[in-house]
């Protein structure tokens, strides 16, 4: 385990498996609570197979590598807008590929100050998705192809294991908190003087919106292979003031 000392807060897990001759590490788990908008996340990476030799870092190292992608994807999110009340509810996407997406949900702003969230994890085009609660770790395995688990951590008699997440079924057209979308046929992509891109996302792409702007909304998008973009795009063509 390896605990921070900066302004966030986290803390760094890594799982450690053997085989007949080596020991390796195939799973790294961050519990992580940002300094800067009180977002807190609990992520996984497993599929790393990586063998511990004498020059591994089992504390820092690939530990350090994993969080820092987590901090400045939690930290870009200016959440102002949310706690000046532009929007009802915060909805940031987590993962998306071809089959499903997920997303956490704080549902009021006395959620985000205490930590308090739900993830919602659904099939693309169906609103059958599972819930899950604040004490769910999410993990991504690389291998072969982007895929998601949903863990909880279990201490027994000193040890730490994780084991999968139990969910409950809901819908989320009823729920009424579904990600921000793209509403229009087309939303381009601007340019930092305001100026239309060639890119552009279309009708029900999810984003996750990091700050408003007076003519424009700077939104994280996350596509099907689940790589992430960011840029600016008109506020009218999204949905979330809806």
């Amino acid at each position: 385990m390896h605990d921070s000392d900066s302004l966030d807060s986290y803390s760094v897990f890594s799982v450690i498996e053997r085989d007949n001759i080596n020991f390796r590490i195939n799973c790294i788990y961050a519990d992580f609570k940002s300094g800067s908008n009180g977002i807190v996340s609990k992520e996984g990476l497993c599929g790393l197979d990586k063998k511990i030799d004498n020059k591994s870092s089992v504390s820092g190292g690939e530990g350090d590598d994993f969080i820092n992608g987590i901090i400045s994807h939690n930290n870009k999110i200016q959440t102002s807008y949310f706690i000046n009340d532009k929007i009802k509810y915060l909805p940031i996407i987590l993962f998306q590929n071809e089959n499903r997406y997920a997303y956490k949900l704080y549902e009021s702003k006395s959620d985000l100050g205490n930590g308090n969230y739900k993830i919602i994890s659904c099939e693309n085009n169906s609103g059958a998705c599972e819930l899950y609660g604040s004490d769910t770790w999410m993990v991504i395995r690389n291998t072969p192809n982007p895929s998601i688990d949903f863990d909880v951590l279990k201490i027994s008699n000193g040890k730490s294991t994780f084991e999968k997440a139990n969910a409950k079924k809901v819908d989320l057209f009823t729920d009424g908190h579904s990600p921000f979308e793209v509403k229009s046929s087309r939303a381009y992509f601007l340019s930092s003087t305001g100026k239309k891109m060639k890119s552009y996302l279309v009708k029900g792409d999810k984003i996750t919106l990091l700050n408003i702007g007076e003519n424009r909304c700077l939104i994280e998008y996350t596509n099907a292979k689940n790589k992430i973009i960011d840029g600016y795009i008109s506020c009218q063509d999204l949905n979330l003031f809806n």
